[in-house]
């Protein structure tokens, strides 16, 4: 037998029960051969490229199951506010910005209120201080919240009528957009940006993407407080980039979707909003904001109405629930559809899915509901002090329970919501297996398919990709360690060394 490329001496985890080998084998793309010992020397005069792994982890291909990818792109070029402590910082950062590219917008994402020593978010007259000759549009970290200096104000032209714009005491605008008036604005600004400068933007991400090991994306575009040019260039462009990825088309228009020849709808579909905001709908009150529950997007009728044309079009669907009682909705939405029409292995999935109960994730399993998380969460939020705790108070302890949600059966992909948090895998791998509450962390294995096995599954492409099997796709990677024996509190030290993606070796540190 030949072979296009040999990886020797490694720690292969097949991702298929437990199985492990020592060396695989690579022609025409996909896997030829795996097993164990020097069975490989057969091959290796012929072979194009060997690759001595040198005892480090061989893993499948990492898949993101929850990525914004051209919000990530374009981001990239934006002011990174996630450390800033006060209106300072942000206005050096702004200040730095309008003289590096004099006379072009600026933008920040990023911000987080509670690491404000002022404790406020910046209106535009504190903008105003540091640029007022080109519109200033900051984000919050998670994008419920816009900020604009008087230009922007001025430049977005966003009716002051729409629900969320906040008024100061004399009835003017201050620059600070929420809910729909956000939501909004957001659309109106990325729907003008050209096709030219997303591919650019998705070209640069590329190899970022390829140097911790992703191949393959769940791309959540377009919709509510995103743009459907995001989704249709996606749709459009996406076989020209090395990454595979599966676009997730955030529309409710289910003829649409049919007419696109998709068969899966939604993405962050919003069941409710984040807890960051209070906007997440939770079935008691936000500690640090009594008499505020959150809010839902829809009537129990309206959900069950759209969630049983899914099922009757045969379309996987994947809506957005953060809070307990948006799960709780989205749950009754699936039984409902289900009794209704009977139709099972659509493979359904709830995103994010923070705060979810022993009772709903029962109800999850029976129905083979997956839930698309995004373990990095905890590294940002969770534990003492930090969001959780403020929002949730004693109720903390209850989110992003892995272990739990595994051992009831419902099957878990991981994802980054990129670019809320990083998209490296092995930071989501490692916040899941050192969660802030020792009782919710998932072993290293069960991480691990999260991130390949499962990543498949949650997008019917298990046949494919997601182990390391002969005939497969030889979508590999190779790791500086091995994993199961490396400190779980280093693993998010770990790097890529190699990423091979259909048999192509293109990106390698070896």
């Amino acid at each position: 037998m030949e072979a296009d490329i040999i990886i020797k001496n490694g720690k292969c985890m097949t991702m298929k029960n437990r199985e492990t080998a020592d060396w695989l084998a690579i022609k025409d793309g996909r896997i030829a051969a795996i097993g164990g010992g020097n069975q490989y020397e057969p091959m290796a005069e012929q072979a194009g490229l060997i690759l001595d792994a040198k005892g480090g982890t061989v893993l499948p291909g990492f898949i993101d199951s929850h990525f914004h990818v051209v919000q990530t792109a374009i981001n990239s070029q934006s002011l990174d506010l996630r450390e800033v402590c006060c209106f300072e910082e942000i206005g050096e950062k702004i200040r730095q910005a309008s003289m590096e590219k004099p006379g072009e917008s600026i933008i920040g994402i990023r911000l987080e209120v509670g690491q404000l020593r002022e404790g406020i978010l910046p209106d535009r007259l504190v903008l105003d201080q540091y640029c007022s000759n080109v519109p200033v549009w900051i984000n919050s970290l998670d994008y419920q919240v816009s900020m604009l200096n008087t230009y922007g104000l001025l430049y977005f032209k966003i009716p002051f009528s729409i629900e969320g714009v906040e008024m100061d005491s004399q009835g003017v605008a201050t620059g600070i957009f929420r809910g729909k008036a956000n939501a909004t604005l957001r659309t109106n600004i990325l729907d003008h940006i050209p096709d030219k400068e997303r591919r650019e933007a998705v070209s640069r991400l590329m190899p970022q993407l390829l140097s911790t090991g992703i191949t393959t994306i769940n791309a959540m575009e377009g919709g509510n407080m995103y743009s459907d040019k995001d989704a249709d260039f996606i749709y459009e462009y996406s076989e020209e980039f090395p990454v595979d990825i599966a676009l997730f088309y955030q529309s409710m228009d289910i003829e649409k979707i049919k007419n696109l020849y998709l068969n899966r709808i939604g993405g962050s579909l919003y069941i409710d909003g984040t807890m960051g905001a209070r906007t997440a709908a939770l079935s008691f009150e936000y500690a640090d904001c009594p008499g505020r529950m959150g809010s839902l997007r829809f009537s129990q009728p309206e959900l069950n109405e759209f969630v049983t044309e899914c099922y009757r079009n045969n379309m996987q669907l994947s809506v957005y629930t953060i809070g307990d009682r948006a799960i709780e909705m989205a749950l009754n939405a699936h039984e409902f559809a289900l009794y209704h029409t009977g139709i099972r292995g659509l493979r359904h999935r709830l995103e994010h899915v923070e705060l979810s109960d022993d009772r709903q994730m029962e109800r999850a399993a029976e129905m083979g509901i997956i839930f698309s998380m995004n373990p990095t969460y905890e590294v940002y939020w969770g534990g003492k002090g930090k969001m959780y705790e403020q929002r949730l108070g004693e109720r903390y302890v209850r989110t992003n329970c892995f272990r739990e949600i595994i051992d009831s059966g419902v099957c878990i992909c991981g994802g980054s919501d990129s670019d809320i948090t990083e998209f490296n895998p092995l930071i989501g791998i490692s916040a899941a297996i050192n969660h802030q509450v020792e009782y919710h962390r998932a072993s290293v294995y069960e991480t691990l398919e999260m991130y390949t096995c499962n990543g498949a599954y949650a997008i019917f492409e298990e046949e494919e990709k997601g182990t390391l099997e002969v005939g497969k796709l030889a979508d590999v990677i190779i790791l500086d360690g091995d994993i199961m024996m490396t400190k779980k509190e280093k693993i998010q030290d770990m790097s890529v060394l190699s990423t091979i993606k259909s048999g192509e070796l293109i990106y390698n540190r070896l």
